[in-house]
């Protein structure tokens, strides 16, 4: 009985010491015609954030971490990254966003190599600038934000200010 127990033991102990491999590489999902409108009926009946951004766009770069805040503390908001880069700036995309702790919120790239045709799907007015952030609340309203984030932060209050 003794021997049972101890091998139970040693096996368990071996279980606990079972390496899991690497968390999965963030994956950057197909951004085409179309996918702003599949983004907010995927994301209807919930506040939504697409924010589009660029690895050569300094702004961009310099808020990462305010939207990794802003992921961690608007639970109730689904956050969506569209990165405009070309597939040679993809690893450094990838790259920016994990530094940023923004691994698990939505990462779509642009799949076109037209990109202004996309931009009046998202704002008729919009030609490009970033970042931009489009903000489509619970009943489907939609709100775009030029700059930064901090322009972009009053709209995610969820209590009106005291």
């Amino acid at each position: 009985m003794k021997v049972c127990r101890a091998l139970l033991l040693v096996r368990l102990t071996a279980l606990a010491f079972v390496v899991v491999g690497p968390a999965p590489a963030l994956e950057f999902k197909p951004y085409a015609r179309g996918s702003f409108s599949e983004l907010r009926k995927a994301h209807a009946g919930r506040p939504l954030a697409v924010h589009f951004w660029s690895v050569t766009c300094g702004p961009c770069l310099a808020e990462l971490s305010d939207w990794a805040r802003i992921a961690r503390e608007k639970k109730a908001i689904d956050i969506v990254f569209v990165n405009v880069d070309g597939e040679r700036d993809r690893v450094k995309a990838r790259a920016r966003l994990e530094k940023a702790g923004l691994e698990s919120i939505n990462h779509y790239s642009v799949a076109e190599e037209l990109l202004e045709r996309l931009f009046p799907e998202v704002d008729r007015t919009w030609h490009g600038d970033l970042p931009f952030t489009a903000m489509v609340d619970a009943k489907g309203g939609l709100v775009t934000v030029r700059g930064p984030v901090a322009h972009v932060s009053p709209h995610f209050r969820t209590k009106p200010k005291a």
